[in-house]
């Protein structure tokens, strides 16, 4: 399966191409709460709630 695209809005950054496009090697996305229900207790923009049948890795 092919990898999207990654859109960033964090102009700061070093893999940040042209204030829009993600271009590091791998990404990761954290949460700031022990559960999160909420796109705004993550670093993830697209977050949606699941349904509790999601694959969790330790």
């Amino acid at each position: 399966m092919a990898n999207p695209k990654v859109l960033c809005n964090v102009a700061e950054c070093k893999y940040n191409e042209a204030a829009r496009l993600c271009h590091a090697g791998e990404i990761q996305v954290t949460k700031h709460h022990a559960e999160v229900r909420t796109s705004e207790a993550t670093d993830c923009g697209t977050f949606e709630l699941g349904d509790g049948r999601e694959k969790v890795v330790d």
